[in-house]
């Protein structure tokens, strides 16, 4: 069997719950569903950075975000690394493209891909750098359409949870051009050599504007109420944190079931445009050698604990769906093993970071030594296993960072500015609606001491002193410091990312 084709499919804000697969009985997505049949389905993976540019990071460059000098949006950060994931493939003879958002810097930097059809949510190519070096793909070819400068005209701001039906013709919308491109790139291939295509849907990150098609499949749904934990009073940093960086503060009860069926509608779109990829690798005669991966780059709280967006280890905000599926036909007995099945989950913690090993190991290659992640295939073999104990997540600039520790049972969350702590039984409260922190002392003191001997793996981190956790800012109270920035910094709620 010749070496397999590699189809990478991301979303953008998309949580692990909004699936079919995934118990979800209201959402539409039948596309996510058969791959999730088809293969295995990750219940317990974590964004580690959960916010776009770190996140992307990680997954080109199999590292963690203390390893890659990134753990906070930030335009304009290049790659500390030439050993990229599509670098790495096309040295070992793969054709890589992409298609969809990519946010890194140089825009225009391919990092290892032999072409890039980008679509970067209206931001102007150079910005980071106060440059203005022309628009992306997307608006470029909207432009061709005769639509110049309409990509954002239905006026629904970019990280706001409003929600407004899209305004232009439907084959106009940024996820039926992802999904068109990604199928082009399939049928203009080089046809002699195996093909990587990383398609990179922008939905459903907000602005909130889903075809009114996909959007009336939700018309006559109850949609849930947010939950909301027995925390949320003594934690008022959260509200502050929603308040300056996630716009959607102070919502009806109206105005959030509108946004949840347009992140539903938008969600169902993106998935049709899965099957059509799916289907082109049918007809291209691809699909029975092709290994499909799907994820996202990190989720979105949607009015969860009265949070909205991301940028925190809550369920909402990093836990992402996580589906590896093997070629549907063929020589499965040589790929997988004579006595794999189809269709089952691992409870395994699993991040982004793991993409690009488990990537070059389908691709029969050699996995760099230094990266922090594992290859996921042990556990597509064996459902059952695990590749890592537990998994860190950290968010933030060193000094203001929220750190977390998970083994997919528990969850231990704790903010360097204050030094508050959550605990979590995510096993049994898998919203995390009930704090333990209180309670279960003996079990709180464990996930403090696994925290910090994590922490003690590195040379410098100034949030361990003398074998104890140390607040940036002890006594200080981290909503007070937040509000005091949201009065004095007016532009706050412009931050786009």
């Amino acid at each position: 069997m010749s070496k397999p084709h590699i189809v990478f499919i991301t979303t953008d804000q998309m949580r692990d719950d909004v699936m079919g697969c995934a118990g979800n009985e209201i959402i539409q997505t039948p596309a996510m569903d058969y791959l999730a049949r088809r293969g295995v389905q990750f219940t317990k993976a974590i964004s580690c950075q959960p916010v776009c540019v770190p996140a992307r990071a990680s997954i080109m460059t199999g590292l963690e975000g203390d390893r890659l000098g990134i753990t906070e949006y930030q335009e304009g950060f290049e790659l500390p690394t030439n050993e990229t994931l599509p670098q790495l493939l096309r040295d070992g003879g793969y054709q890589t493209k992409a298609v969809g958002k990519m946010h890194v810097y140089p825009e225009r930097c391919h990092y290892g891909f032999e072409s890039m059809l980008i679509c970067e949510e209206g931001r102007k190519i150079g910005q980071a750098n106060d440059e203005f070096r022309g628009y992306d793909d997307y608006e470029m070819w909207l432009a061709e359409q005769g639509y110049a400068g309409q990509a954002f005209a239905h006026g629904m701001p970019n990280n706001g949870h409003s929600m407004t039906a899209w305004h232009l013709p439907d084959h106009l919308h940024p996820t039926e051009w992802i999904g068109t491109e990604s199928c082009k790139v399939i049928k203009t291939r080089d046809w002699t050599r195996p093909l990587f295509l990383w398609a990179s849907f922008t939905a459903p990150h907000p602005p909130f504007t889903p075809l009114m098609k996909d959007l009336l499949l939700y018309e006559e749904d109850e949609m849930r109420d947010p939950f909301l934990g027995d925390w949320i009073d003594r934690h008022p940093h959260f509200h502050q944190i929603s308040l300056g960086m996630s716009h959607g503060e102070k919502k009806t009860k109206k105005e959030i079931a509108l946004a949840h069926k347009a992140y539903y509608a938008l969600i169902s779109q993106v998935d049709r445009q899965i099957n059509r990829i799916i289907g082109t690798l049918r007809e291209e005669g691809m699909l029975e050698n092709t290994w499909f991966i799907f994820t996202s780059d990190h989720g979105d709280n949607m009015g969860d604990h009265h949070l909205w967006g991301k940028r925190n280890f809550l369920r909402g905000s990093c836990q992402v769906p996580f589906i590896i599926a093997p070629p549907p036909r063929g020589n499965l007995d040589e790929v997988i093993g004579e006595n794999w099945l189809p269709g089952v989950q691992s409870k395994s913690v699993v991040g982004l970071q793991d993409i690009m090993p488990t990537c070059l190991e389908i691709a029969g290659l050699d996995v760099p030594s230094h990266i922090d992640g594992k290859s996921l295939l042990p556990i597509v073999h064996q459902p059952d296993t695990e590749v890592r104990e537990t998994i860190l997540g950290e968010m933030g600039n060193r000094g203001v960072r929220t750190l977390m520790l998970t083994d997919g049972q528990w969850k231990y969350i704790w903010y360097e500015q204050d030094g508050q702590e959550l605990l979590f039984n995510i096993d049994n409260d898998p919203y995390e609606t009930e704090d333990l922190s209180q309670t279960n002392v003996s079990e709180l003191s464990k996930w403090r001491a696994k925290l910090i001997d994590r922490l003690m793996e590195r040379k410098d981190d100034r949030a361990v002193n003398a074998n104890e956790l140390q607040p940036s800012a002890e006594g200080v109270l981290f909503s007070n410091v937040v509000k005091a920035r949201l009065t004095t910094d007016h532009n706050v709620r412009g931050i786009h990312i």
